[in-house]
C-alpha cells in the first residue's frame, strides 16, 4: 500500500479556471479537496480571459437577439456542429459535445457568486463567421478568477502554492497521489482521484514544435502565455500510460506589433488590413485575413523566420485615429472605436527604433533590411490594383485596397503570437486520460488547456471564449465523474 503524508478525496494539479472549477464542484460536495499550485498564486491563463463561451445560457435567453439583430444566438446543435465543421471532423465528438451540452452552467454559477455579465457578443464584428458566445463579465477573467477562488477558499479547499506536482503515485494501475515538491522536499499527497488542470504547453515552443503544425516560427513567437505552462500534464499523463500515440497540441494563435501588448494601438494598426510584408520585400497573402484573429496568426506564422511588417500611409495613421479600427481583437483593440493613444504610442516606438518611418519606399526598405527592389515593386504594383479596384495579386476584399501615396510611410513590426496551446493529452467525454486502446486510466483526468478533444490543429476563434469556456466546463464534468467513482 502506498503512503502518504496527507491524503485527501481529490487532488487538483493547477490552480487556474480548469482546476478551480474542478474544486469548487467536489468542495460543494462535502468532499476534501487540494490543489497544488506550481507558482506562488492562484490564476493561470484565465486571469487574461476576456469572455466565456456557453451556449443557450441564461443571459442568452434574457437577451433574446444579439446586439445586431440580423444574427441569432446559437442553439447547442449549432455550437457542436460549429466545433466539428471546423476542425474538419478533427475534434473528439464526445468532448465537444460535453461541453457544449455542460457549457451554460458556468455562467450561471458564476452569476449565483456575484459576477455580473455585460453581455453576450462577439470578439470580432468584422467576422461574419463568428458565432455569438462571448459572455463578457464585468472585470473580465481576472475578477472571475478572484472570485471563484473566493468560493473554494468558503468551502476549506487546501491550496498549495509554490507546490509543483512532480509525479503520479500509481497503484496497481489506478492513479492515487502525486509526489509535490513543497519548500524543496517532497510530499506525497493520496487522492481518490487526481485531475490535471496543468494550462497545456504554450509557453514551451520546443513542445510545440514537436506536437503542432505550428514548428519553425515557434522560435519567434511572442508568448503572451503564462512561463508556467510548460506541459506538466502531459509528462504526468504520459507516466502514467496515456496514449503517446496520438499527441497534439493546437497553439491558440493571435498577432501583434512584435515586442508590444495585445492592447497596444500601434500593433493594433499593424494588423489592420493595410500592407503585410515578409523578409523578402513582397506580400504574401490578402490582407482582409484581417477578418479573423486566428487566420493572422497562421498566416505571419508560416512567414520566413516569422518576419513581417505592415505598410501603413500617414492617410491610414490619420483614418484608424478618426474613424477606428476595422477589425477587433476583443476587448483590446475595439471595432470602429478611434484609436485616440496610436499618434502618443507611435512617437514612442519610433523613437526607440521599433517602428520605422520614410518618405520614400526605398528609405523603408532599407530601413526594414528587406530587398529594395522587390518592395518598391510590390508596393507599386499594390497602388496600381487600387487604383483599379481589383487586387489580381491575391484577390484581396475590394473594400480594403486604399493606395499607399501619402508621405511619410510607416513600418510596424509584426509577430505571430501564442495565447496558451490546447491539448496534448487525450481524453473521452468523461475526461478521463485515456490510453492508446481508449481505455480510461483510473483515477486520472486532464481538463482545461491540459486536454485533447475541441479542436483540430488550429483554435476555433469563430467560437469566442472557447478556450475559457471548455476550462471552466471540463472542471466541473471530471469533478463530478470522480465524484461518482467515490460513492
Amino acid at each position: 500500500m502506498a503512503e502518504f503524508d496527507v491524503e485527501y478525496d481529490l487532488v487538483v494539479v493547477g490552480g487556474g479556471a480548469s482546476g478551480k472549477s474542478a474544486a469548487l464542484i467536489a468542495a460543494r460536495a462535502g468532499k476534501n479537496v487540494v490543489v497544488l499550485e506550481k507558482m506562488p498564486e492562484t490564476g493561470g491563463l484565465s486571469m487574461y480571459a476576456e469572455g466565456t463561451a456557453a451556449f443557450e445560457s441564461s443571459i442568452q435567453k434574457e437577451l433574446g437577439t444579439p446586439r445586431l439583430s440580423k444574427y441569432h444566438f446559437p442553439t447547442k446543435q449549432e455550437g457542436v456542429e460549429k466545433f466539428m465543421g471546423y476542425s474538419h471532423q478533427r475534434a473528439s465528438y464526445d468532448v465537444v459535445r460535453a461541453f457544449v451540452e455542460n457549457s451554460a452552467e458556468t455562467i450561471d454559477i458564476y452569476r449565483e457568486l456575484g459576477v455580473v455579465y455585460k453581455t453576450c457578443d462577439i470578439a470580432a464584428e468584422d467576422d461574419p463567421s463568428e458565432v455569438w458566445t462571448f459572455h463578457l463579465p464585468e472585470g473580465l477573467g481576472a475578477h472571475c478568477q478572484e472570485v471563484l477562488l473566493d468560493a473554494i477558499q468558503k468551502l476549506d479547499v487546501d491550496i498549495f502554492t509554490s507546490t509543483p506536482a512532480k509525479e503520479l503515485i500509481i497503484e496497481d494501475g489506478k492513479v492515487v497521489g502525486v509526489v509535490a515538491e513543497s519548500d524543496g522536499e517532497p510530499l506525497r499527497v493520496g487522492g481518490k482521484a487526481v485531475i490535471l488542470a496543468t494550462g497545456g504547453m504554450g509557453s514551451n515552443p520546443d513542445r510545440i514544435f514537436k506536437y503542432s503544425w505550428f514548428a519553425p516560427a515557434a522560435y519567434n513567437m511572442n508568448v503572451l502565455t503564462p512561463l508556467q505552462n510548460m506541459g506538466d500534464g502531459l509528462d504526468l499523463a504520459l507516466s502514467a500510460g496515456a496514449d503517446d500515440t496520438t499527441i497534439t497540441t493546437c497553439p491558440i494563435l493571435a498577432a501583434g506589433g512584435r515586442d508590444m501588448t495585445m492592447d497596444s494601438q500601434v500593433g493594433g494598426a499593424g494588423v489592420n488590413p493595410g500592407v503585410w510584408i515578409n523578409k523578402s520585400g513582397k506580400r504574401f497573402c490578402a490582407e482582409s485575413v484581417a477578418e479573423n484573429i486566428g487566420d493572422i496568426g497562421t498566416y505571419y506564422g508560416k512567414q520566413p523566420g516569422g518576419i513581417v511588417w505592415s505598410i501603413l500611409s500617414q492617410a491610414d495613421i490619420d483614418r484608424l485615429v478618426n474613424e477606428g479600427s476595422e477589425i477587433a481583437i476583443g476587448e483590446f483593440v475595439v471595432y470602429h472605436k478611434p484609436m485616440e493613444r496610436l499618434p502618443i504610442e507611435l512617437n514612442a516606438h519610433l523613437e526607440s527604433g521599433l517602428v520605422k518611418k520614410a518618405d520614400c519606399f526605398e528609405e523603408l526598405a532599407e530601413m526594414m533590411d528587406v530587398p529594395a527592389g522587390a518592395f518598391v515593386d510590390t508596393m507599386n504594383a499594390y497602388n496600381e490594383a487600387c487604383e483599379k479596384g481589383y487586387d489580381d495579386a491575391f484577390m484581396k476584399k475590394p473594400e480594403y485596397l486604399r493606395a499607399e501615396t501619402q508621405a511619410p510611410f510607416y513600418a510596424i513590426p509584426l509577430a505571430t503570437g501564442t495565447m496558451g496551446s490546447a491539448g496534448g493529452i487525450r481524453i473521452n467525454g468523461n475526461m478521463q486520460v485515456i490510453d492508446s486502446d481508449a481505455n480510461p486510466i483510473p483515477g486520472l483526468y486532464a481538463v482545461g488547456l491540459d486536454a485533447t478533444g475541441l479542436y483540430g490543429d488550429s483554435y476555433n476563434m469563430e467560437v469566442p471564449g472557447a478556450a475559457n469556456g471548455f476550462a471552466h466546463t471540463s472542471g466541473r464534468i471530471a469533478a463530478r465523474h470522480a465524484l461518482s467513482t467515490m460513492e
